[in-house]
């Protein structure tokens, strides 16, 4: 009875740990968990049922989310109709195209929360939420420092051939050291930890950011 009970605990301690790595690998490689029922809701949309969580893929920006089985399946872009550059969501609030393709470039906020937004200050903080944290969204470059440093560049979110979108310029480079970066120009300055103000700490809370492994630590003094 005993060698049974111990053979049954060391296949569960198994299966939670690749339950676990399942969703780190999910988590870091942006991509779909292996243990999972796929099942394919729209033309552009597929949703991954994993033991704990759901993923959906949106095959419009090829993004994957993360979320829990609480939420519901509007999470893709959808085809927004502008009127003088302007969205009109469910509530009457008018979003510029900027601004509401800032909030859906990344899946941080879902088509649904963009319609439930009921005025011009939820929607100013969520782009402010999405902005702030596409901006530290670096890329590694092929090259360090004198010194031996990561060199990274940051993102800009500017508009291409009539869309907006995360653009990155290797020429405009910069030091990495642990959470720290620190602007290159033949050597690294002086570094600063990446870190959000309160505003944003209070309102990412309401986007699918809370789904992030150790998305606190921007907040952290």
């Amino acid at each position: 009875m005993k060698k049974a009970i111990i053979i049954v605990l060391v296949i569960l301690v198994l299966i939670g740990s690749f339950i676990y790595f399942d969703y780190f690998n999910v988590k870091t490689n942006n991509t779909s968990p292996k243990i999972s029922i796929k099942e394919n809701l729209t033309d552009d949309q597929i949703l991954y049922k994993a033991v704990f969580y759901k993923v959906w893929y949106c095959k419009t920006n090829k993004t994957y989310t993360i979320g829990s089985y609480s939420d519901r399946d509007a999470v893709c872009p959808t085809n927004y109709e502008y009127i003088d550059g302007y969205y009109t969501n469910a509530e009457g609030v008018k979003i510029s195209k900027r601004d509401l393709q800032l909030l859906t470039n990344d899946g941080i906020y879902t088509s649904e929360m963009i319609e439930t937004m009921s005025d011009n200050t939820q929607v100013q903080d969520a782009v402010h939420v999405a902005y702030d944290y596409g901006i530290y969204k670096y890329k590694k470059i092929d090259k360090k420092s004198d010194d031996g440093q990561e060199l990274i560049v940051f993102p800009k979110f500017e508009e291409v051939d009539g869309k907006y979108k995360w653009t990155y310029d290797e020429e405009d480079l910069y030091c990495l050291k642990d959470d720290s970066f620190a602007k290159y120009d033949t050597k690294c300055g002086k570094f600063e930890k990446i870190k959000m103000d309160n505003k944003w700490c209070e309102s990412y809370k309401t986007s699918t950011l809370v789904y992030e492994d150790n998305i606190e630590k921007y907040c952290e003094e």
